[in-house]
């Protein structure tokens, strides 16, 4: 009768060890499976303008596409998406998803390595390449089609003889004149470049330091850069001069700083919107200048902020994504 006692204790005691250990384990697999999904969930918002409003079936489609893939990307009025992956022949291949209907709309094909996605509008598509370490491509394509959308008239925009570490990190254009400037960070440093609607490639000139971002007014005539020279982060106007020729193989340009210490934050229209930045280089308060030089306070913020993290929507309005990132380079894993 002891025995039975004692082996009926072990027994039990034995079941509620295993008992405990399976809740242990189910409770951990819970909180990583929760993780992970915070991680997603945070990782969508970072790709998100934030004035876009997701269904749950949109969002849970675009979690899909940021597990599987690099290069995702949204359109701004939040209709479609982009991924990258590698075709069979090692080429890399462009998709554009609808996020309505969770179907491939179309794909561009046959591409150099990818390092550069952004939207042109809502119907094309940016794509930068690298053709071989320190030969860049830049490309637009059509998301009804995957065809290529002609830059230039002649040929396909190509930066050449940089550091073998050069990457494109922005695009700005302006969709009334056509205009595109692109910035190139090379070897450390920085690089400026115009692209005119008949022209090939035209280098910009500009005497400031590091450039950090830029933007394009809409009639196509300034470009704001976000510059540092000498510790002092500063925003720059760089105004195209009467005296430019359309044949000449540089841009030439006035330049004007517009407000030193601040950060540049985006051109909505005609209209810039800057921060003023505090000693850590975080924004303070957003103000914006008009077109006749007057700088107005549009906003102070709660707390410093990245610039990179502020939006200003079409009509003005700014808010701040604090999960938002500031490049739309593709990120190799």
């Amino acid at each position: 009768m002891l025995r039975k006692r004692t082996f009926g204790r072990l027994f039990l005691l034995f079941v509620v060890v295993l008992t405990l250990t399976q809740v242990l384990f189910l409770h951990h697999l819970n909180r990583l499976f929760n993780n992970q999904e915070a991680k997603t969930n945070q990782e969508i918002q970072q790709i998100l303008n934030p004035t876009i409003s997701l269904s749950s079936r949109e969002r849970q489609i675009l979690t899909g596409l940021k597990q599987q893939y690099q290069g995702v990307t949204v359109s701004p009025d939040g209709q479609y998406a982009t991924y990258v992956d590698t075709a069979s022949d090692g080429t890399d291949v462009v998709h554009v998803e609808s996020l309505d209907t969770g179907k491939q709309v179309s794909e561009a094909t046959d591409l150099y390595p990818v390092q550069y996605l952004d939207w042109l509008g809502d119907e094309e598509v940016f794509v930068g390449e690298e053709k071989a370490p320190g030969e860049l491509e830049l490309n637009a394509f059509y998301v009804s089609n995957g065809q290529q959308a002609d830059l230039t008239a002649s040929s396909v925009p190509e930066f050449s003889e940089l550091s073998s570490d050069a990457e494109i990190t922005k695009v700005t254009y302006s969709n009334q004149t056509n205009d595109v400037f692109v910035l190139v960070e090379s070897g450390g440093g920085s690089a400026l470049y115009h692209i005119g609607t008949m022209e090939d490639v035209q280098s910009v000139p500009f005497s400031g330091g590091y450039v950090k971002n830029i933007a394009l007014s809409q009639t196509g005539d300034n470009l704001y850069v976000e510059d540092n020279q000498d510790g002092t982060w500063d925003v720059v106007r760089l105004q195209q001069t009467s005296a430019t020729s359309s044949y000449s193989p540089d841009y030439d340009v006035n330049e004007q700083v517009v407000q030193t210490n601040a950060a540049l934050i985006n051109v909505v229209g005609n209209v810039l919107y800057f921060g003023k930045v505090n000693q850590n280089g975080l924004v303070t308060a957003v103000y914006k200048e008009g077109t006749k030089g007057s700088t107005t306070l549009v906003k102070r913020l709660s707390s410093p902020t990245v610039a990179s993290k502020i939006n200003v929507s079409g009509d003005g309005q700014i808010t701040v994504n604090p999960l938002a990132v500031s490049s739309t380079a593709v990120q190799e894993t």
